[in-house]
């Protein structure tokens, strides 16, 4: 799965421990819980074997709910007790086991105890018709009604314990099944599963009974059933069928050619580098609405967002990230669906490397060579952050239960992971490394694996120890630190001393690395060396016969996972000629650090924003200047950037630095070539951060036009950033301005548009109705909707009106501390926690999480909000 969005809407908890096995739950087998447990699963593994699933559904474009058989087999090997089958609130009518009625008591709310004297060792029939909901939550078989042109689409989301949401099922990733569907809908419908249709008969009423024949035994997290009135595109490439689906009304927005090109792109790379060909009979892509995160890789049958259905010229970045998302979901072919990580322990197995995989795809098989500058901003800087937190944990995670599962899809199993896999590739060799994964991928084709499998395998291919490369590096938890010492006799350079410093707790931890040794010449700060070095131990001396640098980086291309600490000669060079460092990847590094050192309390705020003002204004390089220009004013949340950091009481001069950058951002969207992807960055940007009378005096200038000018067409999409920018600001409601655009864009997209401008506005009453709604035991807005409501509900400047809804929120979240509700509670917490850089209210909060039982979930994100609070309580000190 990749997770495309808000940090913050991502931040979960885990513990953090050691990878042995957890204590069971004793609340687990009550049928009051939503859980699973390791333990449990582990059990009924040791029970089970050859499931089949047989499931039948009828779907239609009117009911919410919608009613279906399945019937399972499965080889049992313990018949002395019952059994559990995992079935999410469903009802069901009928019931039997081995061709006996079982009383319809059997089924608890959240699964179903098949009775011991039902059961019989060897070969078990199970049969049950049912009704169940569609979702509105973008889990189990999720139903949406397109606003503009009526129509109704399904489609499933499954991780990590979801398939039984929409039937029963025995739902663990290493109880592998083949499935097979038969699926009736309306005659316009087109349905997708994890295999082509063998059949599509015509029945009664126009409708049509879809049949498909049974998968390989693939894990149930990614079985897949979508259906609707999709518009198909196809292709092929080496022998594989290509689709791509989206919704009639979205396809003008589908750029084929280039999503086609990138998926061929990717088989050509990925299946040269496993050495086993694609698994898979076919290979379709769905952009569904209303999904929840990126994308996610069921086989054969990949749902996308359709934030990646821009509606405009879409940027370079725009498509480089369409392109990163393709080719993770792509890899996951391989890493998750062919080969299954047996317990969710595991999951970095399949993601972590489905982001290095999508990565070094990027790199060598697309025009996307920056992919390695990207893979820093967007996932090792997740990384770096995540792994500082309170809540950080091992890349090996302690997984006690699925609620603990769906808590560490984060920073660390995704970016830290993927940081630490690129360093493992550098540490044993390119070579080593893409034999051992081939070997992997050969022995375990079709099962599940753990940790040690995959050890095995590369080890086969490199003399370095790497169950000792594990234990330190997968199973601790921290960041390491390392600076370089050096002096100059004359004008050379003989040894450097590199000073690896271990996190708090943490054993050392070996890894290759280079050092770069830089040197002001004509045309900027070019390299003069880079040094391989293996850190075998904390303190290490390099020697040589090297002309004395100007600058020394001890991490040089990124190879290692550990903070920079830049020596004081370093240091002082970047303050003073950052601009100067010709190596992109290098000064985006570089601008990290300060930020970080600004962060970490090293260095004042005023330090950072003074290298801001002298630097930003030259640099042209747009990754880095989209990495710095988040540090002021952020994207989608100020919170952690200059804006939140700035010390009370010097309101004056933040205005002031406000409408310089503003003025600048202006300038260079001015500047700008008429529909290049500079021009979109600096309105992007400039919309972003505008907050002065004058910069919303031209916002308001601007709605009132088409095009800006003749130079900018504004789209539909940018247009809702202004007004949302012109609402958040406004002193009067400009409700009439928000109707006209709901005329204008009558999309979901348009309606959420317009729910997230309505609630942004200045004003009590506003505040009260969306806590009011979204304080309800059920709101009646999607997940997508409500998301939208809660982003923009109580900006930075309105803490004003958000103090009186605190003990609304504390009482919501005691309400609803259980594991069924965290799909909605996550959400809820990252993003409505009441705080502002305020230590009262960072007191009660942590109050709050000491004496409450909070789900993994909800715990994590209100132990980051209260960590990053009082970060930002620290940095306004040490700016005065």
């Amino acid at each position: 799965m990749t997770l495309k969005i808000a940090v913050a809407a991502l931040i979960t908890f885990v513990i953090s421990a050691c990878a042995t096995s957890p204590k069971p739950d004793s609340t687990a087998a009550s049928g009051e819980t939503s859980d699973l447990t390791w333990t449990e699963s582990k059990s009924r593994k040791a029970r089970l074997s050859d499931i089949k699933y047989n499931f039948t559904v009828k779907l239609n474009e009117t009911d919410l709910k919608y009613t279906a058989t399945n019937v399972i087999e499965f080889d049992l090997k313990d018949s002395t007790k019952p059994l559990r089958l995992d079935f999410f609130e469903g009802q069901i009518t009928s019931l039997k086991v081995n061709d006996k009625d079982i009383p319809l008591s059997a089924k608890n709310k959240f699964h179903i105890d098949l009775p011991a004297d039902s059961l019989k060792a060897g070969v078990n029939r199970v049969a049950i018709d049912f009704t169940q909901d569609f979702s509105r939550q973008g889990v189990g078989l999720h139903r949406f009604q397109d606003p503009e042109t009526k129509e109704v689409f399904v489609y499933s989301d499954f991780e990590p314990y979801d398939a039984n949401r929409m039937f029963p099922c025995f739902d663990q990733p290493d109880l592998r099944a083949s499935i097979t569907l038969q699926v009736e809908a309306p005659a316009t419908w087109i349905v997708i599963a994890n295999e082509t249709e063998t059949s599509v008969k015509a029945g009664a009423d126009k409708r049509k009974t879809w049949s498909f024949p049974p998968t390989p035994p693939i894990a149930t997290y990614i079985y897949a059933l979508h259906a609707g009135p999709y518009k198909v595109w196809k292709a092929e490439v080496q022998g594989i069928p290509l689709r791509i689906l989206a919704r009639p009304s979205m396809a003008k927005y589908v750029r084929v050619e280039e999503f086609f090109t990138y998926t061929k792109q990717g088989f050509k790379y990925f299946n040269a580098f496993f050495g086993v060909k694609y698994p898979f009979k076919k290979y379709d892509q769905i952009f569904v609405p209303e999904f929840n995160s990126g994308a996610m890789e069921n086989v054969a049958a990949v749902t996308f967002s359709e934030n990646f259905l821009n509606r405009s010229v879409p940027t370079r970045e725009q498509r480089r990230n369409a392109a990163g998302t393709i080719l993770h979901e792509m890899a996951h072919m391989w890493f998750g669906d062919l080969v299954t990580m047996a317990w969710w322990n595991d999951l970095w197995l399949n993601e972590s490397f489905a982001t290095v995989m999508a990565t070094m795809a990027m790199h060598d098989g697309t025009e996307f060579k920056e992919a390695w500058q990207d893979f820093f901003v967007d996932l090792k800087d997740w990384a770096y952050w995540e792994d500082s937190l309170v809540t950080t944990h091992p890349i090996e995670a302690t997984v006690q239960s699925v609620k603990d599962a769906f808590a560490i899809f984060d920073g660390i199993t995704y970016g830290k992971g993927a940081s630490v896999l690129k360093q493992l590739r550098f540490y044993i060799g390119e070579d080593a490394f893409k034999q051992g994964i081939q070997l992997y991928m050969r022995t375990h084709a079709y099962k599940n694996t753990e940790l040690k499998d995959f050890i095995a395998a590369l080890q086969s291919k490199t003399d370095k120890d790497l169950n000792a490369w594990a234990a330190v590096w997968l199973r601790q938890s921290g960041t390491d630190s390392v600076s370089a010492e050096w002096t100059c006799s004359g004008k050379k350079i003989n040894q450097i001393t590199l000073n690896t410093k271990s996190s708090a707790g943490a054993q050392f931890r070996p890894q290759s690395v280079q050092v770069g040794l830089f040197k002001t010449q004509a045309g900027g700060l070019k390299r003069l060396h880079s040094v391989r070095v293996d850190i075998s131990s904390p303190t290490q001396k390099l020697e040589g016969n090297w002309e004395c640098p100007d600058f020394v980086y001890p991490n040089d291309n990124d190879f290692g996972y550990l903070a920079v600490v830049l020596d004081g000669h370093s240091l002082a060079f970047a303050r003073q000629h950052l601009v100067t460092v010709n190596d992109r990847l290098l000064r985006t590094m570089i601008w990290n650090d300060l930020w970080e050192m600004v962060r970490n309390g090293e260095m004042p705020l005023q330090k950072y924003v003074e290298i801001v003002e002298a630097q930003l204004p030259q640099e042209t390089d747009v990754i880095i200047l989209s990495s710095v220009i988040e540090t002021i004013a952020g994207r989608g949340s100020e919170r952690g950037t200059v804006l939140q950091y700035w010390p009370a009481g010097r309101e004056a001069e933040l205005l002031a630095f406000v409408k310089k950058t503003e003025n600048i951002y202006f300038s260079r969207f001015q500047k700008s070539q008429k529909g290049s992807d500079d021009q979109k960055f600096w309105f992007d940007a400039y919309v972003n951060l505008a907050r002065t009378d004058d910069s919303l005096m031209q916002l308001a200038a601007w709605i009132k036009q088409k095009d800006i000018t003749e130079r900018f067409p504004l789209d539909l999409d940018r247009r809702w950033v202004v007004m949302r920018q012109i609402a958040r600001f406004a002193p009067t409601a400009p409700v009439a301005q928000i109707e006209e655009m709901k005329k204008t864009d009558t999309s979901d997209r348009g309606v959420r548009n317009a729910l997230a401008a309505e609630a942004v506005q200045p004003a009590a009453d506003i505040k009260q109705k969306w806590m009011m709604e979204l304080t309800q035991v059920k709101p009646k807005y999607s997940l997508t909707e409500v998301r939208a409501v809660m982003g923009t509900l109580f900006p930075l400047e309105q803490a004003e009106l958000a103090k009186p809804f605190g003990e609304k929120f504390y009482s919501y979240v005691r309400e609803r501390a259980q594991p069924e509700h965290d799909i909605y509670m996550r959400q809820f917490a990252a993003r409505l926690t009441p705080l502002n850089c305020n230590p009262a209210q960072s007191s009660a909060l942590k109050s709050f999480i000491q004496r409450q039982k909070l789900t993994p979930v909800v715990a994590k994100a209100l132990r980051v909000n209260l960590q990053e609070d009082e970060r930002c309580q620290m940095v306004r000190i040490r700016a005065k």
